[in-house]
């Protein structure tokens, strides 16, 4: 036999200790939180393979420890075994840093409060220095790990499928909401790809942190419990589902919104689990398919550092508990007085009954100690009552044992009728195969019927709903994108891409080539390498990418080509043709908006000074006279005379698309695109009617989703249509439906209430959802809104101004008298004079001067321009 070398040691414990990409997450956030941070920002590139980073605003390094700070077990957390009696770190090992820079390239930039400034420290596979240099990032640590698991092929395969990819950023997201909710005054911000996934911000208590991270609606729901027991020590803190809320609300199919932490580090402890499910599945006895999911909650279990093991996995997430049993019967005893006893039979107690049994169950477990203790008071606190388990009193110790052992004990051994020998302890029975796949081994001690050790539950057949099919694709699973053009698809212009040389194309066919036989070389080795296979290229292949050149050259020039035509009025057709014609074609055909004449009146309107506007033109004398000028203007109010104000068209600015109107005596300049601009979206406000997706799956209201009952009965007296054959009935009012909800009434019965559904939405608006459905009750409960452009949520008033701009963009940029007129007609009759601006905050009119009245206030304003 013979040792192995020192670096396969230490790559064989690293690949034991990183086994993931959490894994890194969770060993830098812990040493960040160690450091006392209150900020953390962690940052991910393809998932996590190429680059981690996790800056943080904590104590930093000292420089005293920089030298070791990566090396295999050194640490400031503790210096000897026993200290971890007392441990109040995350981490304690030292080993977190050193398996990092074992399985990928470290760099590590750190400032304390007495540096002058930071200092970034490139680290080796073996956790030694190589390199540093100054930097400018502020007080804490940032550590960058890139190219994760580049000497493990295998390990790094696994992550090729991007189902698995996705499921990793999931669980980092998990974890990082866990800490965020312990750690209420801990503000973290989660980046992948430069794109922020979810963040946090600093808060005052848990019941914040639970809002910041789960929302209101699931807070709603949640119940603040604790529990204090001081012989063992056993601190309980946290939120549990109300008793008797809707499961639907307070419960998913997964447990990831089953926070548990023990001394404030988040674990998976299965008996904790089992048991918290187990009572929240009997608190909701009447529905069969509560036992498949899991309670919403967070649950803190403070016990003293002394009794308590978490060196026993690599990722510190399991734990051993000294006191298991006293643990678990804290946690049933405040159980208990939330949800009532658990009951198997019929015959014993049931929920919401007083728990004194509980408690005599616990003294008897003390009775069998040699020296047993008194019992200690026990109160659980809740934010209604304060419920308090004492020593029970002498006439309540009659109960029967039988009932105490089942009904309060939820770890009860099942062979607790098996007989017992004369000493008084139990012998343990014969069970044979036979008995046990019968299911007779073991009995019920109370009904004395026999307990099968395995029950199927088969899942009812659900109905398929009336003109469903089972092959269709469900329109509410985001997949590829749908043929068709949306409004941002229309107003959004292709880019052009350069051309490439023949020696780019070269390039691109070789470097892969180069890396696969050389994978360490640098990328001036690589370049280089490519350089000198270029120059020993053949004539043949050199012509055949030259080619390849050409063709890439033409087709640039040619869209650039396209991309600058559209002056002209033909071009201006062209393209609006071709635009109406690929609403009928399949995906990927864009096109192109018409340019706009908001540049051309910005530089009509702007007032910039006289040395910078371009020369002035060669202009030829006209004849003029105030007379015949006065003469025209009375032929244009002659028809509306009675109306001062009123509003004629003088004549049109043909370069600029403008038009000079009359105001009384005001000679002003109109923008009509402007005035279209809002025209149109007050159309679509009041008539355009969203179109409804129908989902896959029914988004079930309640009070608690909607935010307090009077939402609900808002909803509730909103027009209904008349009932389908199955009882089911639709909202038929067009404050619902032209905002692209579509809601289904299920009558209740005898057995079952009454549900209220969500079953389609709109989908041309991201993150579209309750909350807007929200925002149209509220409008209806505080303002009484009875019309639908009253009743717009915000999201769907922005759409329907983006879709105003672009059909305004898409009229022609010389517009007809006629036109212009019916323009400021229907501007009189639906806008006031204190709306005449556009959707962007520009006015409508920009005035020019003021017609004089005489000879005389003509000849003042011609002196006064020098005339």
């Amino acid at each position: 036999m013979k040792a192995l070398p020192a670096e396969t040691v230490r790559l064989l414990c690293s690949s034991q200790v990183i086994t993931s990409v959490l894994n890194v997450v969770k060993e830098l956030v812990e040493n960040s939180l160690d450091a006392g941070s209150t900020s953390l920002e962690v940052k991910l590139d393809n998932y996590g393979l190429d680059r981690i980073e996790v800056r943080d605003n904590g104590s930093g390094i000292k420089a005293t420890d920089v030298p070791v700070m990566a090396v295999k077990h050194y640490t400031s957390k503790i210096s000897c075994h026993e200290d971890l009696e007392h441990l109040v770190t995350y981490g304690f090992r030292g080993e977190a840093l050193a398996s990092i820079c074992a399985i990928s390239e470290v760099v590590i930039t750190t400032k304390t409060a007495d540096d002058d400034f930071s200092i970034q420290y490139t680290v080796d596979h073996t956790g030694q220095i190589v390199s540093q240099k100054p930097s400018h990032l502020g007080n804490g640590t940032t550590v960058c790990a890139t190219n994760l698991f580049k000497n493990l092929p295998v390990r790094r395969q696994y992550y090729s499928n991007t189902k698995k990819c996705k499921e990793e950023l999931r669980r980092v997201q998990n974890l990082l909401t866990a800490y965020a909710v312990v750690k209420p005054e801990l503000r973290i911000t989660l980046s992948h790809n430069r794109a922020v996934v979810w963040q946090k911000s600093r808060v005052s208590d848990h019941r914040a942190a639970l809002m910041a991270v789960l929302g209101a609606a699931f807070v709603a729901n949640l119940l603040p419990v604790q529990h204090r027991q001081e012989q063992p020590e056993i601190n309980i803190d946290g939120f549990f589902p109300k008793p008797g809320s809707d499961f639907n609300s307070t419960s998913s199919s997964s447990p990831d919104k089953m926070f548990i932490f023990v001394n404030s580090r988040p674990v998976h402890q299965k008996e904790i689990l089992k048991l918290v499910k187990q009572y929240y599945t009997n608190s909701h006895s009447n529905n069969e398919s509560v036992s498949r999911r899991y309670p919403h909650l967070m649950m803190n279990i403070t016990i003293p550092a002394s009794t308590l093991d978490v060196n026993l996995t690599p990722d510190k997430t399991e734990v051993m508990l000294q006191n298991k049993e006293e643990v678990l019967l804290a946690v049933e005893t405040m159980l208990i007085s939330l949800y009532g006893s658990y009951s198997i039979g019929d015959d014993n107690l049931k929920i919401g009954e007083t728990s004194t049994a509980h408690v005599q169950n616990q003294q008897a477990i003390c009775a069998d100690k040699e020296d047993p203790p008194e019992h200690p008071s026990i109160a659980v606190r809740t934010n209604t009552t304060d419920i308090s388990l004492l020593d029970p009193s002498p006439e309540d110790t009659s109960t029967d044992a039988a009932v105490d052992d089942i009904a309060m004990n939820s770890t009860a051994d099942l062979n607790s009728n098996s007989p017992k020998s004369d000493s008084g302890e139990s012998q343990e029975p014969i069970i044979s195969a036979k008995s046990w796949s019968m299911g007779k081994s073991f009995s019920n001690p109370i009904t004395g019927e026999g307990l099968e050790p395995v029950k199927l539950h088969l899942p009812k057949a659900k109905p398929i709903a009336k003109g469903d099919s089972p092959s269709k694709k469900p329109s509410s699973v985001i997949m590829e994108r749908m043929a068709k053009l949306t409004a941002y698809d229309l107003i959004s212009n292709r880019s052009v891409r350069q051309p490439l040389s023949a020696f780019s194309l070269f390039e691109q066919d070789t470097r892969s080539q180069v890396l696969q036989e050389n994978p360490t070389a640098s990328p001036q080795d690589v370049t280089t390498a490519v350089k000198e296979r270029w120059e020993s290229l053949g004539e043949e292949d050199r012509t055949k990418y030259e080619s390849k050149a050409e063709e890439s050259l033409n087709s640039s020039n040619l869209q650039r080509k396209r991309a600058t035509e559209g002056g002209g009025q033909c071009a201006e057709g062209k393209k609006q043709m071709n635009a109406d014609s690929s609403l009928n074609k399949a995906q990927g055909v864009k096109r192109k908006a018409p340019l706009s004449n908001q540049q051309a009146l910005d530089k009509l309107f702007s007032t910039q000074p006289s040395s910078k506007r371009s020369p002035a033109k060669i202009s030829k004398p006209l004849p003029f006279s105030i007379a015949t000028l006065k003469r025209s203007l009375n032929l244009l109010s002659y028809q509306k005379s009675s109306s001062a104000q009123g509003l004629r068209l003088v004549n049109r600015l043909a370069s600029h698309g403008a038009w000079v109107v009359l105001c009384g005596r005001k000679l002003m300049l109109l923008n009509p695109f402007r005035v279209e601009e809002v025209l149109l979206f007050k159309r679509l406000l009041k008539n355009n009617i969203l179109p409804t997706a129908r989902l896959q799956t029914p988004v079930q209201l309640t009070d608690g989703v909607l935010g307090g009952q009077e939402y609900m009965d808002v909803l509730m007296n909103m027009e209904k249509g008349s009932p389908c054959l199955n009882g089911d009935t639709y909202f038929t009012d067009p404050r619902l439906v032209a905002n692209g909800f579509e809601i289904k009434l299920t009558p209740g019965s005898l057995s079952t209430e009454r549900c209220v559904e969500v079953t389609g939405m709109a989908d041309c608006m991201p993150f579209f959802g309750i909350g807007d459905l929200r925002e149209i009750l509220q409008a209806i409960k505080a303002r009484d809104a009875k019309t639908v452009e009253h009743c717009r949520p915000l999201k769907v008033s922005n759409y329907l101004e983006s879709e105003a701009v672009r059909l305004a963009r898409q009229l022609p940029l010389n517009l007809p008298r006629a036109d212009v007129t019916n323009t400021l007609s229907r501007m009189t009759e639906e806008l006031t004079e204190e709306s005449q601006v556009c959707l962007h905050g520009r006015p409508f009119y920009h005035d020019l001067l003021t017609v004089p009245e005489s000879e005389e206030d003509a000849l003042k304003i011609m002196s006064s321009y020098g005339c």
